[in-house]
């Protein structure tokens, strides 16, 4: 049994002088296994990066407990993709050295901005770059 340390510090001081900080620092506790590699992410099609509730397998984990993808190209975005098992998906825009980070599956997906019924599971962690095939670098745990 691991525990993962997140270390996130933010701050800023505006031209007043005046300063904001926030400390988001924190742990995830309880990690077993863990995939750490980089990947090429075509602009040519929708790739596969993490697969989450499948046999254990390269890149397939049956949960996580986090899960950070950084784009590591200097130019081009990509088009990260959280999908559900019904098949529902939360696109988010990644860009150039920007990372994105979640901790645990859960994710609700609206159309029509109806009222809250429920979670469903993030089954699959895909991308697609913008114009030019970019690296990512993925850093994933699952529980014990």
């Amino acid at each position: 049994m691991a525990t993962l340390t997140v270390d996130k510090q933010y701050g800023i001081t505006l031209g007043s002088g005046r300063q904001f900080s926030l400390n988001a620092s924190g742990a995830v506790n309880n990690v077993d296994e863990v995939i750490s590699r980089e990947a090429k992410v075509p602009s040519a099609s929708q790739v596969t990066l993490v697969l989450i509730g499948a046999l254990v397998a390269a890149g397939q984990m049956k949960d996580i407990k986090f899960c950070i993808i950084q784009n590591l190209d200097e130019t081009n975005f990509i088009r990260l993709r959280l999908e559900d098992t019904g098949g529902h998906t939360v696109d988010i825009k990644l860009l150039p050295g920007d990372a994105f980070d979640v901790y645990n599956t859960k994710i609700s997906v609206s159309e029509t901005g109806a009222a809250f019924s429920g979670f469903s599971d993030i089954d699959t962690v895909s991308a697609q770059a913008d114009t030019g095939d970019v690296n990512v670098a993925i850093f994933s745990g699952e529980p014990c």
